[in-house]
């Protein structure tokens, strides 16, 4: 199944209970934290200032400062101190491959639809961000509480429309989302991660600096070890690659290419003390979800789900 089924998606709700999203830690700024108020209803404790981005509620314009800088600026506050659970979902074409029981862009939206429904009943403010085929190329949904926020990522991740044909490299959109974050979101961040461009480190300490960022890793037994299969043909945007399978050192190449990219992805993670899940096509995905984020409480670092090698599973 290439695309998800939104009603599959609707239906996880009633199996969201037992993901637990509590972030590590306690508390991230005198203005903002990750704790609950008892009461309900809109604080109106002044937060921050920030530019607009699209999806953004216009009913939060700060007209004095949008009129001195002449770009749209947003006055945002603290709602009840409550805690904001962002999910950024990589929509782009690699995403839309898988060789056992299903696609990585389908589990993607699995695992965004399991944390968002967690977040729906731990009463949190839910948002998204997608970057990919959506329209524009880049969608950003602000933190609401609000299950309308979930009903529309979840649409969005069901449609199979075409909206962007080019690739868009997660560095780059983590510089909106690193404007448009909250102080003190818990951000998760959903893709298999191929492209870990030059700039991608940087970025992620820019929003960690300021946000509570886990990786969720999406894999595909394949990723790392071509099966023969004659030839296959690779696509990023308008570039093609074609990869003679029963090739020995084109397989290894492959290999190698493959576990040097893993190699970086756990170097980031280690360096900025990331949170870190990773999932597989041809495992169940609230199960390793689960366990990643309970083992990332549990130590407050790295969590768990099946590691892939060039072998196979670890």
């Amino acid at each position: 199944m290439l695309y998800p089924d939104f009603r599959e998606l609707m239906e996880l709700g009633v199996r969201s209970p037992g993901i637990d999203l509590a972030s590590r830690r306690k508390a991230v700024s005198v203005m903002t934290g990750d704790y609950k108020s008892p009461f309900r209803g809109r604080g109106l404790e002044f937060e921050e200032v920030r530019a607009y981005v699209p999806g953004d509620d216009v009913r939060n314009i700060d007209w004095r400062v949008t009129a001195r800088t002449g770009r749209p600026h947003l006055k945002l506050y603290s709602e009840d101190r409550e805690r904001s659970v962002l999910v950024c979902i990589d929509r782009n074409d690699s995403m839309r491959f898988g060789t056992r029981v299903t696609f990585k862009s389908v589990q993607a939206a699995r695992a965004a639809a399991l944390i968002g429904w967690a977040a729906v009943h731990e009463n949190d403010r839910i948002g998204s961000s997608l970057f990919g085929n959506v329209p524009e190329g880049q969608r950003f949904f602000g933190p609401r509480r609000s299950r309308r926020s979930l009903w529309r990522m979840m649409k969005l991740l069901s449609d199979r429309k075409d909206y962007f044909n080019q690739p868009v490299a997660l560095g780059d959109h983590l510089q909106l989302l690193g404007k448009a974050a909250p102080s003190g979101s818990l951000v998760f961040i959903i893709s298999d991660f191929l492209d870990l461009g030059n700039d991608l480190r940087k970025r992620l300490a820019d929003l960690h600096a300021r946000t509570d960022v886990i990786l969720i890793a999406v894999n595909d037994p394949a990723d790392g070890k071509l099966s023969k299969a004659a030839t296959l043909v690779f696509s990023k945007g308008q570039e093609r690659v074609a990869i003679d399978t029963d090739d020995r050192e084109g397989a290894r190449a492959y290999e190698r290419a493959w576990n040097r990219n893993r190699q970086m992805l756990d170097d980031i993670v280690k360096s900025l003390r990331l949170g870190f899940v990773q999932l597989s096509t041809d495992r169940e995905a609230r199960t390793d979800l689960a366990a990643g984020l309970r083992r990332i409480k549990k130590t407050g670092g790295r969590g768990a789900g099946p590691k892939r090698t060039a072998s196979g599973t670890a």
